[in-house]
């Protein structure tokens, strides 16, 4: 579990990620995010050493928080549903609030993480972190679905896991073009893909 930051340094995360809202991260100054934190610049550069390592922080914890609570959901719906018809239901149900065109802005800021991953090895590292804290909980989830036999136990959770966030991420591709799937088309195909996963008997 990680450590809760220091009142300050949520403050200058807090105003980054208000920014980010609207803006996109090359777009927000530094200025800007210390009069709107009411922070002073030194404690920026004690919390964090320099503001794109504020902004990188900030994209990663909006990270955590936006993809756990996903994998969170998943682990109820296995804890509790009744029956695997019961189960099924609610997971195609959680399935399709995270395709909604309305989740295109997260869906790319998960692209953009990868692309800063690609060009900075210490971000790289702390985002690998992440990713896999979120792949462990969405593998803890089916895991359990699979003792009480709703998903197919000759299935490898952590392969179920990444998939399952490879097509929500996927979706941004359709989320850039110039005529773009109807969402209940795309769901239809998502159904279907996840319905392999359902153990047979």
């Amino acid at each position: 579990m990680a450590e809760p930051l220091h009142p300050t340094a949520e403050k200058l995360m807090q105003a980054v990620s208000e920014m980010l809202n609207s803006d996109k991260p090359h777009d927000i100054l530094v200025d800007e995010v210390l009069k709107r934190s009411g922070v002073q610049r030194g404690s920026l550069y004690h919390f964090f050493g320099d503001f794109p390592s504020l902004v990188r922080s900030t994209l990663l914890h909006r990270f955590s928080a936006n993809v756990s609570a996903d994998g969170a959901a998943m682990l109820v719906i296995a804890e509790n549903a009744t029956s695997k018809e019961d189960y099924w239901k609610r997971i195609r149900a959680l399935s399709a609030i995270t395709q909604v065109p309305e989740r295109a802005a997260a869906r790319a800021e998960r692209a953009r993480l990868i692309s800063l991953a690609s060009s900075d090895t210490h971000f790289a590292a702390a985002l690998a972190v992440e990713q896999q804290n979120v792949t462990d909980a969405v593998s803890k989830a089916i895991a359990t679905a699979q003792k009480k036999g709703w998903v197919d136990q000759q299935l490898n959770p952590d392969a179920i896991a990444v998939f399952l966030q490879a097509y929500s991420l996927g979706r941004s591709v359709d989320d850039v073009s110039t005529k773009q799937i109807d969402n209940a088309s795309w769901q239809l195909v998502v159904d279907a893909a996840i319905g392999a996963f359902e153990a047979s008997s």
